[in-house]
């Protein structure tokens, strides 16, 4: 492992307010990737060379004793049985020589964070690229299986998706960091779960063992969700898959019985096979809602569609009783029935007819849901930004 010149400068910089001397940071070749003397950088001499080559403390008494060197210490700094670097100290052998182990010390506990920090962060990459590619209905197999060998997960094993669609109430309530290492931390007992969170959606899969082992803690899940969100989020639940070949028949299903939670404004956890009217609705590609409610609704003007919508909604919860939808919306019996009448002269179709009611009914349902996955991508696309590390 070879030291990063950006992660040296970092540790140079965390250790150059605890002593008062010259502080380098050599590869194991010899050179100087970093310094508080920063006209040092890219020099460098033996002394530290053989300090990485002996893995031991080369002491240097006088500056001839090596080319380049000045009088100091360097220290080897070893992370995982090896040399990765050098850590040099300018000064008398006296002044300098009670700070070696302890500059040693921590600068192996910096390097042994951020290797730690950099692993987790492209476990995370590598995940996100990976569920990227399953949820592809022609995802491709190579890349799926080297990302899968990356991050160890065994493809073959049979999952269901989960999925969330977060609405983030402003981009900067929203952090991707913290979550992802909340979620991370709850879901390690389980192998077979992974995820992956950005653009405003979780997707997550998981095998049917591990699912019901996680049992209420997936409510715990949604809390973490909601919590980073600041609004409640649904989960929709795909069905199980065998393989990662059809994993995305399982996203697919996942995703639209969260869309159609997210519309009912329904805060529960859903699987898609107890959808009803959902799962029909939201199966209906865009362009076809699209024409079907142009059809039905193109006659009428915006504010007479949402006027009418309340109409037919107060007549949908009464079962068809004017005389109870009436009473409920503070008009006239005749009133109301007018206003049934003129719905049928403007659009052709009688909601007193049951065949036309259900065609109306499904007009303004798709409607209400088009305009709701219309305002989802919105504030998706708004608000989406990338992960900060």
């Amino acid at each position: 492992m070879e030291l990063d010149p950006e992660i040296a400068e970092s540790i140079v910089e965390s250790l150059k307010d605890i002593i008062n001397h010259e502080i380098n940071l050599f590869n194991t070749s010899g050179t100087i990737i970093a310094s508080t003397d920063t006209s040092r950088i890219g020099g460098g001499h033996d002394g530290a060379r053989l300090a990485a080559r002996r893995k031991e403390t080369i002491i240097i008494d006088h500056a001839d004793q090596f080319k380049g060197a000045k009088r100091g210490i360097n220290v080897p700094v070893v992370f995982n049985n090896s040399v990765v670097a050098v850590i040099g100290i300018t000064g008398s052998r006296e002044e300098v020589e009670p700070f070696g182990n302890v500059i040693k010390k921590m600068t192996e506990i910096l390097i042994r964070e951020n290797w730690n920090y950099m692993t987790s962060f492209n476990q995370r990459v590598s995940t996100d690229s990976l569920v990227s590619t399953l949820i592809s209905e022609h995802g491709d197999s190579s890349m799926a299986s080297y990302l899968s060998s990356l991050v160890d997960i065994d493809l073959d094993e049979p999952r269901r998706a989960i999925v969330g669609i977060i609405r983030a109430t402003s981009a900067s309530s929203f952090n991707y960091n913290d979550l992802c290492t909340r979620l991370q931390a709850r879901l390690a007992p389980y192998k077979s779960i992974f995820f992956s969170l950005n653009g405003q959606r979780l997707c997550m899969f998981a095998s049917d063992r591990d699912l019901n082992l996680l049992g209420a803690g997936l409510h715990l899940v949604q809390d973490d969700i909601s919590e980073s969100a600041g609004c409640p989020i649904p989960l929709g639940i795909g069905c199980i898959e065998p393989n990662w070949r059809t994993y995305w028949r399982s996203y697919a299903e996942a995703r639209r019985c969260a869309s159609w939670l997210a519309f009912e404004r329904s805060a529960r956890i859903e699987r898609y096979e107890h959808l009803d009217f959902g799962s029909i609705v939201s199966a209906i590609p865009t362009d076809d809602a699209e024409r079907f409610v142009e059809r039905v609704l193109g006659p009428l003007e915006t504010d007479q569609i949402e006027r009418y919508a309340q109409i037919l909604d107060a007549y949908t919860r009464n079962n068809g009783s004017i005389m109870r939808c009436s009473e409920e919306l503070f008009m006239h019996k005749n009133t109301f029935q007018n206003k049934l009448n003129r719905l049928k002269e403007k659009t052709g179709y009688n909601p007193r007819n049951l065949s036309d009611y259900a065609v109306l009914t499904v007009a303004f349902l798709l409607r209400a849901y088009l305009m709701s996955e219309a305002r989802t991508t919105a504030e998706r696309r708004a608000l989406a930004s990338p992960v900060t590390v």
